[in-house]
């Protein structure tokens, strides 16, 4: 699932202000709009309600697929004594049950699926309460301009012009709380090895549930995914795995404190789909772990990424 907010809360970013006196002592600035949501106190009930949502989701999907096991099982007791007419029938039923499954995931989980829905829903009010604040802190700085920088728009810009973390302590204020700076991780893609999870692009499914996942769990900044994908595209690695020197390399340009690199692979025997991601501190260019979850088919894809993240994040706590 891909946290999406509502066009206009980032055009609350995009704000022309002009402001008194000369134009010429004015200066655009920029900030995370993603880290501003991810660490800005007044989510957290936005994500709790989502996580209760997501759970309800996940138990729906658990229930499908132990349904799918149960049929699968069934048809294998009984494939040599029953008739042919009776096989077809039973393939038939799992053939239906599996596409329902995999309806149920896109429905809820895709961009623009409910989950999306629910969440822009959820998040305006926040995000108009937020908007506010960063008007508040550019006329303070007296700026023309205020860039999303987690929107890709900033392809280059001095760190001095970077003002999200004036918002957060801003935001901070407002609530009687302390603004806290959470580590940031760039997510590189999860290479596919095998010609089915290249088929059913398991690799961008993966990385998007991780991401997600993260973003919620509120304790690490996943750098934008747009700025990642730009970064690998430039480097000349789209249809190439990235590497370990290559993704520090790129880590180091994006700012990011750590990064991960993945793979993914289906066993077509047993339909198992398995995920490893290795995680790295980028400051001291060293891997410091390696986390691995496997997972029966892509209705629990979801779940095993979550997992995942989970993981990334205790990994990272650790350091």
């Amino acid at each position: 699932m891909r946290i999406r907010y509502p066009r206009e809360i980032f055009l609350l970013f995009l704000a022309v202000l002009f402001l008194p006196g000369s134009a010429y002592s004015q200066k655009v600035g920029y900030l995370d709009s993603k880290a501003v949501f991810a660490q800005y106190r007044g989510a957290a009930d936005i994500r709790q309600e989502m996580n209760r949502i997501i759970e309800g989701w996940n138990k729906e999907i658990s229930a499908k697929r132990k349904m799918i096991d149960s049929l699968e099982k069934s048809l294998e007791q009984t494939d040599l004594v029953i008739s042919s007419e009776r096989r077809k029938g039973k393939k038939e039923e799992l053939f239906l049950k599996k596409r329902e499954l995999e309806a149920f995931v896109k429905e809820m989980f895709d961009p623009g699926g409910k989950a999306d829905q629910k969440n822009r829903e959820l998040s305006r009010p926040m995000a108009e309460k937020i908007g506010n604040v960063v008007k508040r802190v550019a006329l303070d700085n007296n700026l023309l301009m205020v860039l999303d920088s987690s929107s890709g728009l900033v392809v280059y810009a001095s760190k001095e012009l970077d003002i999200t973390e004036q918002v957060l302590e801003e935001l901070a204020k407002e609530e009687g709380t302390a603004a806290k700076v959470l580590p940031s991780i760039a997510l590189f893609p999860v290479w596919e090895l095998d010609a089915e999870a290249i088929k059913r692009k398991f690799g961008k499914q993966s990385l998007e549930f991780i991401f997600t996942a993260l973003e919620r769990g509120q304790q690490l900044n996943p750098v934008a995914k747009k700025q990642v994908e730009d970064m690998v595209k430039d480097k000349g690695l789209s249809k190439s795995e990235v590497k370990e020197a290559r993704g520090l390399e790129m880590a180091k340009i994006l700012n990011a404190g750590y990064m991960t690199l993945g793979q993914i692979t289906q066993n077509l025997a047993n339909n198992q789909i398995t995920i490893t991601i290795k995680i790295y501190n980028v400051e001291r260019d060293q891997m410091i772990a390696e986390e691995s979850e496997k997972v029966n088919g892509e209705g629990e894809l979801v779940m095993g990424c979550e997992n995942l993240a989970e993981k990334i994040s205790q990994r990272v706590s650790q350091q």
